[in-house]
């Protein structure tokens, strides 16, 4: 019995070590926008609104799914540093589907509030012909 307690323990150590390399707590560590979060990074997920909880920082282009990173279904908030990015409700780019540009989202649109499981960049400007409409 001993050794299973222990072998048990061990492994949600493991898993726990392996979720916690994709994405890393906030508290007492404020983002530094001016700083930037490192090389390679065009957004940033939160898990509270208004850029709180804990973060998952996206590097790269794309995340085809969340599903084992700890972070699936989580966000409430979004800063996109560079880049359009679509972020998606279903992974592989799937279900309800948004764009934002640069900037800061301190809360997402119901259709992605705690429902982001993939998003990737789709371009460095702005992708769309004519100009926005944010009142829809």
């Amino acid at each position: 019995m001993m050794k299973r307690t222990l072998l048990l323990i061990a492994l949600l150590a493991a898993a726990a070590g392996a979720q916690a390399a994709d994405w890393v707590p906030t508290q007492g560590r404020p983002y530094d926008r001016g700083r930037g979060p490192g090389p390679g990074v065009g957004a940033v997920l939160y898990s509270n609104s208004d850029f709180r909880g804990d973060r998952y920082v996206v590097q790269g282009n794309y995340m085809r799914d969340l599903a084992n990173t700890g972070f699936n279904d989580r966000a409430q908030s979004l800063r996109v540093e560079r880049g359009y990015w679509i972020f998606c409700s279903d992974a592989d780019f799937q279900g309800q589907c948004r764009t934002f540009g640069p900037g800061d989202y301190r809360r997402l649109p119901r259709a992605l509030d705690n429902k982001i499981s993939s998003g990737r960049r789709i371009s460095e400007r702005y992708p769309y012909n004519g100009q926005p409409n944010w009142e829809r």
